[in-house]
C-alpha cells in the first residue's frame, strides 16, 4: 500500500449515480493516510451544492449522471470554486469527452479502469500543496 506524505489533510469528495461507483474509491482512499473521503453526491447538481458547502480539495466526478452531468458540473464548479480540483473518473474512454472535460475545467481525465496507482498520481498532480506516495518522486 502507497504511503502518502502529506502536511495537511486531503479532502475528497465523489460524484456519481452508481452506488459502486462511489464505495469503490471510497473505501480505498480512506484507508490512506492524509485522504479523506469528505462527501459523495449522486449527480452534478448535488455535486455544485456540496462543493459550495464543504469546498472539497478534491472532487472525482464521473460524466453520466441524471439531473446535472459531470462535464457542466465541472465547468460551473470550476468557475465558481477554482481551489477545488476536479478529476474525471468515467467508463467514457472516447478522447472527445477527454478534451471536453479538460476544457470545462477538469484538472485530470481517467477511465473507470485506470488502477489505483494512476488514480493516486492524479491526486498528488491536482492535490493543493506538496503530496507524494512513496515511491513517487516530488511533484
Amino acid at each position: 500500500m502507497a504511503a502518502v506524505i502529506l502536511d495537511r489533510l486531503i479532502r475528497i469528495a465523489i460524484v456519481g449515480d452508481n452506488e459502486l461507483f462511489r464505495s469503490i474509491p471510497h473505501s480505498s482512499l480512506d484507508r490512506l493516510p492524509n485522504l479523506r473521503v469528505v462527501a459523495e453526491a449522486v449527480n452534478g447538481a448535488e455535486a455544485i451544492a456540496m462543493v459550495e458547502f464543504l469546498h472539497p480539495d478534491v472532487v472525482l466526478m464521473d460524466i453520466s449522471m441524471p439531473v446535472l452531468d459531470g462535464i457542466e458540473a465541472t465547468r460551473i464548479i470550476s468557475s465558481r470554486f477554482p481551489d477545488t480540483k476536479i478529476i474525471i473518473l468515467t467508463m467514457h474512454s472516447d478522447q472527445t469527452y477527454a478534451d471536453t472535460a479538460l476544457q470545462a475545467g477538469a484538472c485530470r481525465f481517467l477511465t473507470k479502469d485506470c488502477g489505483k496507482e494512476k488514480l493516486l498520481d492524479a491526486i498528488r498532480e491536482c492535490s493543493p500543496g506538496p503530496l507524494r506516495f512513496a515511491g513517487h518522486p516530488p511533484h
